[in-house]
């Protein structure tokens, strides 16, 4: 997956190569013209055609000429005599001159933008990684760049195996480079910049109403907290079954005070701490054997009935 873009260097113009130019029939008409095999000028005038044909001015940006993208493939296929004394050469021959005179020549560059399919373990597709074109070299011999950077992590696999000093003995031979951070200062010859930075963007917070994992960060930090308490599950297991170790009975029966402060099942009296009055023996509250009136107005209602 991948779109091309159409950007001047001097006033900063872009615009998509799909808007204004009709790539895939533009693609059919190369390919018959190159199929027809005709001389060199009729195919370079066939090849004007094909891109009056697929060529949408109005779509593009404003600062482009008709005149410069016929330039702009003159350039990169050297359509017309002489193309490398005017644009300079490409050949493993060229110079840093005609390196800048490549540069200079065209204000309007072509920036690719290219996507891969990088799929996790759940959802991996060994149809979708035959399908990769770009070859990567290793020890263990050709790789596609596909499997190499997903699936069961065949890079981190070579990596270990070929890998001629860890970081330890990196840094015990070569020493430790320079950490900065926590507010360390850089020692830069000026500090002056053309970065201009928003405050409003740069203050704005990420608000998440889920706990799901978004970056590969946040999903390793998830599996790696999971992992940490699953290893102690298991070693709480292995300490109880295999080591016989007693485990730890706690009851929480509460302090002085949280016993103080108990709501009587009395609701009248809620939020008032319980008294407990020290008694005589004889079954009464107050220690004298005397009644309180309130147990003298319920036995006259119990005489009455």
């Amino acid at each position: 997956m991948g779109t091309a873009l159409m950007i001047n260097k001097e006033t900063k113009e872009w615009a998509p190569v799909p808007r204004f130019l009709d790539a895939e029939q533009l693609t059919k008409d190369v390919t018959a013209i190159t199929d027809a095999a005709r001389g060199k000028s009729f195919s370079n005038f066939m090849m004007a055609m094909a891109l009056l044909k697929n060529y949408h001015p109005f779509e593009g940006p404003k600062g482009l000429k008709l005149y410069d993208l016929f330039k702009k493939f003159d350039k990169t296929w050297a359509l017309t005599k002489k193309s490398e004394t005017k644009y300079g050469r490409t050949s493993p021959e060229r110079t840093y001159e005609d390196a800048m005179k490549r540069r200079q020549s065209d204000p309007w560059n072509f920036l690719f933008i290219a996507g891969m399919w990088f799929q996790d373990l759940f959802n991996y597709d060994f149809r979708r990684t035959e399908m990769c074109i770009i070859p990567y070299a290793t020890q263990q011999g050709e790789i596609s760049f596909c499997a190499y950077n997903t699936g069961v992590g065949w890079r981190q696999i070579i990596e270990n195996m070929h890998k001629n000093a860890t970081v330890a003995e990196w840094y015990k031979n070569h020493g430790k480079h320079e950490i900065y951070a926590k507010g360390k200062t850089v020692n830069l010859q000026s500090f002056e910049h053309s970065l201009k930075i928003d405050a409003e963007d740069a203050a704005r917070v990420r608000h998440l109403e889920h706990d799901i994992p978004v970056t590969a960060a946040e999903e390793d930090r998830a599996r790696r907290k999971k992992a940490y308490e699953e290893q102690a599950k298991v070693r709480a297991i292995y300490e109880e079954l295999v080591l016989k170790k007693p485990q730890p009975t706690v009851v929480q029966i509460g302090s002085v005070s949280d016993i103080a402060k108990a709501v009587p099942a009395n609701f009248a009296n809620a939020g008032k701490p319980v008294t407990i009055a020290p008694g005589n023996g004889n079954g009464h509250s107050n220690g004298n054997g005397a009644a309180t009136k309130t147990d003298e107005k319920a036995a006259e209602a119990v005489a009455r009935d």
